[in-house]
């Protein structure tokens, strides 16, 4: 049995490894001297250090240690698994990453584990100036998308409804997941009296770096969510259970996102055979496509594995949102046309989910890395 310690309780290490079934291995949470500093700052001045926040050292107990964006300088074997790039500081300690790429690089760091291929190639340009680095850290890149159980049998009863067509969109970032877009694509079809009907789970939080929404913003999504009241429902939280309910229950599902660092709850719908509307940033692609879903293609300067979002300009900004509406409204039109395009690619949606993100697979393909990481 080997032992894995691990620093982290929070979503994304759950979502990756911690709650995977790994067939000879079980996990402890193991120590990290710089949980104290970075509590403490947080404490004192609601402050996050980068750096403190995603760099290990002190664990002692274990055959190995597994993280979430997170380095260690510590001698214990140790695996990342990460959604960006790494070290995680990059943009905050740019003149720190040459010393983190050298942990990355010695030999107690014995797997990097990318959960896509956009995020490895993301590695890869930032490894690219540092090029004896990267000859040692190439070979340690592995990719390894996260699981997904199909949360559905059949769905056939709620593909052959011929009510409205139920929509859903989840996320407390409402405006980087498209929501702007979506309440005005979805106010003008609704003048028009297509049979739509949209669920909204979302905080309508603002502010964001990527499309920098505002106060006022906020103001019109509330105004057009009252404005449509037998049409669009809006809920601010659900427990992952009940959001996963909405997904079964829904026809389609609606991530056309500005940034992802992954697409979580794309996969989720798409695991209750809820067919999804995404952009084609970041990872996007490698789980959405034109036959399990709709891709809306974005500006081609809105780059998404060398550039900075906060680098766009608000020319930028304005071109994709425009882009963003028009495509959203063309394609809910095409739905509401053809009904049956829903249960097909539902189905094809499913059936990806059950090839690509079987989570008996993941974890054995996760138990190899380790017994490979202490061979």
């Amino acid at each position: 049995m080997i032992t894995v310690g691990t620093t982290q309780r929070h979503y994304g290490a759950a979502r990756n490894f911690l709650d995977a079934k790994v067939p000879g291995a079980r996990f402890v949470r193991a120590g990290n001297i710089f949980r104290y500093p970075d509590y403490a700052l947080l404490k004192a001045f609601n402050y996050i250090d980068p750096m403190l926040g995603n760099l290990q050292w002190g664990a002692k107990g274990v055959d190995l240690l597994h993280f979430f964006n997170t380095v260690s300088m510590g001698s214990v074997p140790w695996i990342t698994t990460f959604e960006t790039a790494l070290p995680r500081w990059d943009y905050e300690r740019p003149w720190a990453i040459p010393w983190g790429l050298k942990l990355m690089a010695g030999d107690p760091c014995r797997r990097l584990i990318a959960i896509s291929e956009c995020t490895a190639n993301f590695q890869r340009s930032v490894m690219a100036k540092w090029p004896d680095l990267a000859a040692a850290i190439e070979p340690k890149i592995t990719v390894l998308h996260p699981p997904q159980a199909a949360l559905i049998e059949d769905k056939s009863e709620i593909w052959a409804e011929t009510g409205p067509i139920r929509f859903a969109i989840v996320g407390a970032l409402f405006f980087v997941k498209g929501g702007r877009e979506i309440l005005r694509a979805f106010d003008r079809l609704l003048a028009r009296g297509l049979p739509l009907h949209l669920t909204i789970v979302s905080t309508l939080q603002f502010g964001d770096d990527e499309t920098r929404s505002t106060r006022a913003d906020q103001d019109e999504a509330r105004r057009l969510i009252a404005k449509w009241p037998d049409a669009i429902v809006h809920r601010e939280r659900l427990a992952n259970p009940d959001v996963l309910d909405l997904f079964r229950r829904s026809h389609v599902a609606l991530l056309p996102t500005w940034a992802d660092t992954y697409g979580y709850s794309a996969v989720e719908a798409q695991a209750a055979g809820c067919p999804v509307i995404t952009t084609d940033i970041r990872a996007m692609p490698e789980i959405n496509n034109d036959s399990v879903g709709w891709v809306i293609p974005v500006p081609d300067d809105w780059t998404t594995n060398a550039v900075h979002i906060a680098d766009h300009t608000d020319a930028q900004r304005a071109r994709l949102s425009a882009a963003l509406e028009v495509e959203i409204e063309r394609i809910l039109g095409e739905i509401a046309g053809d009904r049956s395009a829903i249960a097909r690619k539902g189905a094809a949606a499913l059936a990806k989910i059950r090839a690509e993100h079987c989570p008996e697979a993941f974890a054995r393909a996760l138990g190899e890395i380790y017994a490979a990481a202490l061979a």
